[in-house]
């Protein structure tokens, strides 16, 4: 196998320190890593859109250290933009909402039609060439859900189809990599929906083919046979879990190292995504690194996991990683990060109670904090795995308390649940310290407020349920009490809905 690589997300939320990417990039070497990536979006200081340039994030001078003391270790820094989809953080600044293909929530869209589109890509481009000395230029090109939308490219669409649009855009870019002696590089996914544009796509494009569920399901053969050098990219499964899937993620690794084999592709890039949401990068990167000893020399997974996080780590992930996910459905493969999710992104901690109530109150929720006692245990508190162990515990806690409160307010002792739910606040409370910690050495900054969020949604409710003891009478359900719709004074709930409904017809 010709490359073997990984890539950092460091474009969510991610502010690492120079000397923790440099000890990174030394582990990396030792595991059997020739590549480091650093997924950028927003997160460089592009000299050609400071606006976009915000604390924290990667400067052409910091570039060229790294790439300094990689050289030394036999490592290669490859810069991973996103020049078309992918965009929100240039279009949630001020300074870039005209970049914007159309409304949409989520993954947000730059235009490729617009002639000044088109040039602020290839200045972003031309930047990253300027700081970073390897020889392939990682352009981005996933998630192109937008193609088509604006009235220019609706109206070029219907000339030469949305495959047209995706093939000129990045045929341009690909030529002005080529033409400074460069590699491109681009994400496989809309080139398999649109394999049309293949025929415009230069062949000294390197294509990076993603599947994070399976091998590739025949698409990194396909552009293998239209003659491009293809790299096959696994990752590791923490961006859609509570901590990580680790099953899913060996079995997925060892699938596409068997494929690569058979293909004889290039390589592999093995991906982490988004440590963001009461994540931590620190407490994934032993994994990263043992994918690495896994793919370069064929170590088992279990020593390769002990030789980089230790035994107790290694023992503490086969919990927060393996059997946990396998106690609960809602933390299973396919639940989508769901803690994280309803706590720290839609910063609602009573969704949490409606949605987990049968498993957090019940045997799950035992097995639960039993497994999680032997796994901090086994911890320094100075573990990176510690946070987790914490986060997992403080969610059963919650849910089984406003559970109890829910109880009590049916039988009309509105005191006693306002004191469980406080009591509740202190147990979210107590993550404050670990995620100060994680933000003070480069991880989200954003989720020390976003706990703040869910504590003020805590006491929002608190003072709620205190002020239906003094109005008497008829009182709202605790489910309506506790719904982010609840509006005082609304009767009959209209913009509430108990787990039990479908709401008013």
């Amino acid at each position: 196998m010709q490359f073997i690589g990984w890539m950092y997300d460091i474009a969510r939320e991610q502010s690492p320190p120079e000397a923790f990417l440099l000890e990174a990039i030394r582990r990396s070497a030792r595991a059997g890593y020739g590549a480091v990536g650093l997924y950028l979006e927003h997160r460089f200081a592009y000299p050609s859109a400071p606006w976009a340039a915000a604390e924290g994030c990667l400067t052409p001078e910091g570039v060229g250290r790294l790439t300094a003391a990689a050289r030394e270790e036999g490592v290669r820094i490859i810069p991973f933009l996103n020049t078309l989809g992918h965009m929100e953080g240039f279009i949630r600044s001020e300074g870039g909402q005209w970049l914007a293909e159309g409304p949409r929530r989520g993954v947000l869209q730059m235009c490729p039609s617009r002639p000044e589109c088109i040039e602020f890509a290839s200045n972003l481009v031309a930047d990253a060439m300027d700081a970073f000395e390897d020889e392939w230029v990682h352009l981005g090109g996933d998630e192109t859900y937008q193609l088509g939308e604006c009235p220019l490219c609706a109206e070029r669409a219907e000339k030469i189809g949305k495959e047209g649009l995706y093939a000129e855009f990045y045929e341009r870019l690909c030529r002005q990599v080529i033409e400074r002696g460069k590699r491109p590089c681009l994400w496989g996914d809309m080139l398999a929906k649109h394999p049309e544009a293949l025929d415009r796509i230069p062949r000294e494009t390197v294509i990076f083919d993603w599947h994070y569920e399976g091998p590739p399901e025949g698409t990194s053969e396909d552009f293998m046979k239209r003659g491009f050098e293809v790299v096959l990219c696994p990752a590791v499964r923490t961006y859609d879990s509570s901590w990580c899937f680790l099953d899913e993620t060996r079995r997925v690794i060892d699938a596409h190292a068997g494929e690569c084999e058979r293909l004889g592709a290039a390589g592999m890039m093995v991906c982490a995504w988004e440590y963001f949401g009461f994540s931590s990068f620190a407490s994934a990167l032993p994994l990263v690194l043992a994918a690495g000893r896994r793919i370069s020399s064929g170590e088992g997974w279990a020593a390769a996991i002990e030789a980089e996080g230790g035994p107790e780590y290694a023992r503490a992930a086969e919990i927060l990683g393996s059997l946990i996910p396998g106690m609960s459905e809602s933390l299973a493969p396919g639940s989508w990060r769901f803690l994280r999710d309803r706590l720290a992104l839609r910063g609602d901690p009573f969704a949490l109670w409606r949605e987990w109530r049968g498993d957090a109150c019940g045997e799950a929720g035992d097995e639960i904090l039993e497994v999680l006692g032997e796994a901090e245990g086994l911890l320094d508190p100075e573990n990176p795995l510690h946070f987790p162990v914490e986060f997992h515990r403080a969610c059963v806690r919650w849910v089984r308390l406003v559970e109890r409160a829910a109880g009590e307010y049916a039988s009309g002792d509105t005191a006693a649940v306002a004191e469980l739910i406080e009591e509740g606040r202190v147990v979210f409370e107590r993550l404050r310290p670990a995620l100060e910690k994680i933000a003070g050495e480069g991880g989200s900054a954003a989720d020390v407020p976003r706990l703040d969020r869910i504590l003020e949604t805590v006491d929002r409710v608190a003072a709620r349920i205190r002020s239906q003891a003094r109005e008497g009478g008829r009182r709202h359900a605790f489910d309506s009490l506790t719904h982010p719709g609840y509006v005082a004074g609304d009767q009959a709930g209209w913009q509430t809905e108990s787990p039990a409904s479908e709401g008013p017809s």
